[in-house]
């Protein structure tokens, strides 16, 4: 090989090594972002002999970029900081929202860097840079500078994508940084309470502040996983039996409305005390969580004691004390903002007797607000929304000192704008005063209090009772902001911001009940793109879900002034909600407009994509009476229009070919699971350059006492689609753990994989519950693996991904199963904690035969051992295949002509002893 080729070679060692260093850096992620950058920028640094590496964050209105991070490397020292306006750079900017990268070897001739050469280049002696764009959610959010000085330099191919792969990794750790500041913040919340705060589901304590902890005299491993009853005395005060009346109080937050009470306790001296309690409850993940607050008013007994010995005035003070009180304890049940500040209001007039007064929000730069809430004014007399700087007025003096303002003179104060004073003035306010709304150095609002009569001034005691409001008002605005974005969330697909799957079935299980009993009827829709695969495969992954955003934005526009609601379910499949129809006939008219709006040209970045879609309809009551039964009769109705090539389908029964059995195991599979109808069979899995077994796949198998033998791909669908998939994803984890355990204890050191679904992954409770399963067997770290599909991680990757890493983190090896047969990601390849991927048996089985088959097997085992992954091949059914996947460096087989799925004990039979495969001739099958 020439010198020319062995510096190649080593440069391309080099950058991968760098890279896959730096993807699998714990420290990245559990660290700070500010340590992962740094990180970042110097090994690039080093890896690349340059002058500088920085990282750059582009702000909310794309005017500037800022400084997170600049490395240098001539004095080993950080900056950050500094700015640089988009404008000022129009051409350089432009091309880095048309392109991933900006590569230039020449920087005083490149013309799409001539304003920044003139402006800081020449003078810093730049004359090479490669720019790595960052992408937030599908749009430009920030950009990977890499300098070199001296002279020009051209940049390879492999020093190009390694550019763009790290651009990627910092896109992922920007945003995943981000998430995690927000879990902290709204943590703080919780634990900075001045209230006992518990939540519970199922009727079992799952969390608790600090306060609480505090006020029962228990730790919070003591207080979680208790029954509220077992902290109450047998007897409430008025004689009713705590455990019943407590339930009775539980159930109707859940069904009714949030509860209010007065309750006595016990502490674990066994001392009681009484205390204001407050149920509310809210679906997150499917789940109903009751949030319980609770305030111990002993001390509200005593000053009740002491206002009545008390001069009037100290009355007067308790009296106010207590509205404040009282207003926070309603104000921590609320997460409506027009809510709390209309309390807020009422409570302010009460104190107070003020004749107008004004809440408003603001921006986090304080250039508007919004008018949320008054007393004082008719409706059409206000502006609800005005643009306005407000950084050197009253409100914007008060955000930024952190204090109550008053203004004696509307007519003569300067701080106040000629807009508002004029408004003022025609009102006939002569004074006010401002009450900034903080909560952690952040500007939520303003509570402007306005006076018909100059210099209105407050006590010292008054004054108290204003901070008090504030505060208290704040830290609700905070908590209502913080449940709204993960309520948000929860409910809410990631790319396109429509409703997701939770979101569908809940608004349809409430039509569901609005409806019951009338002759009013509704439909559900089931989406399907057509060709959408072809564009993500031709255009790219970012291409595709821009596209997925474009097409939301068409089939909302196109169900505009229907009673509709339209839900992204995943992938290119989208539901459709119509509340009311007066029959299946104007369903199915609504379905076919759909279809034509999907059908004329969508224009993404420049190119003109035609699509076409499939629907399936499914109309209450005559194709079932929940939402799930309808969603799996559009699904049927779905695929029968795919076959028919005719675009919209209304469900028939004779579309569902197997419905008597299908029907069976949809009612039978949650007892079969409990009843141990179910089977495991273990497939052997060996290693091809050692020559040895190595591990097994347990395949779950339902032996049916009616039915017969059902294969797995039958009711496995099933078990998806409802909520069985997780009690049978734990069933087949707890026999496998089971036995394992047996074949370690004999010495049999293998390990064993189960397959995990896409609802699995959308979990976040699975990876305790494995955990649990893995110690309660005392099975070694790892020799439990989970195998997931790419399809499986793309349904919702934020999401998905947050339970793969709480997976590794508890030393479970992952693998991808069906490799390439999905929705390939290299970028989110890349960031797994994978062990292995398994190559699908439709390449291996063909490899012989098909060229591209052969070369997409070889291309993919080099590519899984560069990034460090193991390589394992399904359905090998003969010899040649064997020795081919042998020759190409493949590290483990899985197919019949090494062995079947067997019984455990058989399975333990096989691998007990070694299978004699020679160089060529027939392989023995068992």
């Amino acid at each position: 090989m020439q010198p020319a080729a062995d510096q190649f070679d080593k440069l391309s060692n080099r950058l991968q090594a760098a890279f896959i260093r730096l993807a699998k850096d714990e420290h990245l992620w559990n660290g700070d972002l500010y340590s992962a950058l740094r990180n970042a920028t110097t090994t690039l640094a080093e890896v690349l002999e340059v002058a500088r590496v920085s990282v750059w964050r582009l702000n909310d209105d794309r005017s500037q970029f800022v400084c997170q991070l600049l490395f240098r490397a001539d004095t080993l020292g950080f900056e950050s900081g500094a700015r640089l306006a988009s404008a000022s750079c129009p051409r350089f900017f432009s091309a880095l929202d048309e392109d991933r990268l900006v590569e230039v070897p020449d920087t005083a001739s490149d013309p799409r860097l001539g304003e920044l050469y003139e402006l800081s280049l020449r003078t810093l002696g730049i004359r090479a840079s490669l720019s790595a764009a960052l992408h937030e959610a599908g749009k430009l959010a920030g950009v990977l500078c890499i300098e070199h000085s001296g002279s020009p330099r051209l940049w390879s191919r492999e020093e190009q994508q390694f550019a763009v792969s790290v651009a990627d990794l910092l896109s992922q750790l920007q945003v995943f940084h981000t998430l995690k500041d927000r879990e902290r913040s709204y943590r703080s919340i919780f634990d900075a309470a001045g209230d006992a705060i518990l939540t519970l589901v199922d009727g079992v304590i799952t969390d608790c502040n600090p306060q609480a902890q505090r006020l029962f005299g228990r730790s919070r491993i003591q207080l979680i996983g208790m029954d509220p009853g077992a902290l109450s005395p047998e007897l409430q005060s008025d004689g009713a039996r705590s455990i019943e009346h407590g339930n009775e109080y539980l159930q109707a937050a859940i069904d009714i409305a949030p509860q209010s009470y007065e309750w006595t306790y016990l502490r674990a001296d066994g001392s009681r005390f009484e205390a204001e309690v407050s149920l509310s409850a809210i679906w997150l993940a499917g789940n109903c969580q009751v949030t319980a607050i609770l305030r111990d008013i002993t001390e509200r007994h005593l000053a009740e004691q002491i206002r009545q010995t008390s001069s009037e005035l100290l009355k007067q003070r308790n009296l106010a004390l207590q509205v404040v009180i009282d207003l926070a304890s309603k104000l921590h049940r609320s997460t409506d903002r027009q809510a709390i500040a209309e309390e807020t209001l009422r409570v302010l007039q009460l104190l107070l007797r003020t004749p107008q007064s004004v809440f408003h929000l603001v921006s986090d730069d304080l250039s508007s607000f919004e008018i949320i809430a008054t007393t004082g004014y008719a409706p059409d007399q206000v502006d609800a929304r005005r643009s306005l700087n407000l950084r050197n007025s009253l409100s914007g003096i008060a955000i930024e000192e952190g204090r109550i303002l008053p203004c004696p003179n509307v007519a003569d104060d300067p701080r106040i704008s000629p807009e508002i004073r004029e408004m003022l003035i025609a009102d006939g306010v002569r004074s006010l005063t401002v009450m900034p709304l903080i909560y952690q150095d952040k500007a939520l609002g303003v509570i402007s209090l306005l006076f018909r009569d100059a210099g209105s001034e407050f006590s010292d005691s008054e004054l108290d009772i204003l901070r008090a409001v504030s505060q208290t008002v704040s830290l609700a605005l905070a908590n209502a902001y913080n449940v709204q974005e993960l309520e948000f969330q929860a409910t809410h697909d990631s790319l396109t911001g429509l409703p997701n799957r939770t979101q569908l079935h809940r608004d349809a299980t409430e039509s569901l009940r609005w409806i019951a009993g009338s002759s009013r009827q509704l439909a559900l829709l089931l989406l399907d793109l057509d060709r959408f695969k072809e564009v993500n495969d031709t255009l790219g992954h970012r291409t595709g879900d821009q596209l997925l955003k474009l097409v939301a934005a068409r089939l909302q526009n196109s169900l505009d002034g229907r009673n509709a609601m339209l839900a992204r379910l995943g992938g290119d499949e989208f539901a459709v909600l119509l509340r009311t129809v007066n029959s299946a006939e104007q369903a199915i008219e609504t379905a076919r407009g759909l279809v034509e709006a999907l059908r004329q040209p969508i224009e993404v970045e420049g190119i003109f994509i035609e699509l076409g879609g499939s629907i399936g309809v499914a109309v209450y009551p005559q194709h079932g009476g929940t939402s799930h039964a309808l969603l799996r009769c559009a699904d049927v109705a779905m695929y029968a229009a795919k076959s028919n090539a005719s675009s919209v389908s209304l469900y028939d029964n004779s579309h569902d070919a197997h419905n008597p059995r299908r029907l069976a195991m949809i009612t039978e599979l949650g007892a079969a699971i409990r009843s141990e109808q179910l089977v495991l069979h273990f497939q052997p899995r060996f290693q091809l350059q050692e020559g040895r077994w190595c591990s097994t796949e347990a395949l779950v198998r339902w032996q049916h006492p009616r039915l017969g033998f059902i294969p797995p791909g039958e009711f496995v669908q099933f078990a998806e689609t409802s909520e069985l998939i997780r009690p049978l994803t734990l069933w087949v984890a707890r026999q496998a753990a089971r036995q394992l355990a047996e074949w370690q204890h004999a010495g049999l050191e293998i390990s064993t994989s189960i397959n995990l679904s896409t609802r699995n992954l959308l979990d976040i409770t699975l990876p305790d519950a494995l955990a649990e399963l893995v110690q309660e067997f005392g099975l070694r770290p790892g020799s439990l693996e989970l195998e997931i599909t790419e399809t499986a991680l793309m349904t919702d990757p934020d999401r998905a991904m947050q339970v793969v890493a709480r997976l590794a983190e508890l030393g479970m090896r992952m693998s991808i199963d069906d490799f390439g047969t999905g929705y390939s990601s290299l970028a989110y390849l890349k960031r797994l904690p994978l062990h292995s991927l398994k190559i699908d048996r439709s390449f291996v089985r063909d490899m012989l035969q098909d060229d591209q088959d052969a070369i997409i097997v070889r291309s993919t085992i080099g590519l899984a051992h560069s990034l460090g992954l193991q390589v394992v091949a399904e359905g090998v059914e003969d010899l040649s295949t064997l020795n081919r996947l042998r020759e190409f460096g493949c590290d483990e087989a899985q197919g019949y002509i090494l062995s079947k799925p067997q019984p455990a004990e058989r399975a333990c039979l096989i691998m007990q002893t070694p299978p004699d495969i020679p160089p060529s001739g027939a392989l023995q099958r068992d």
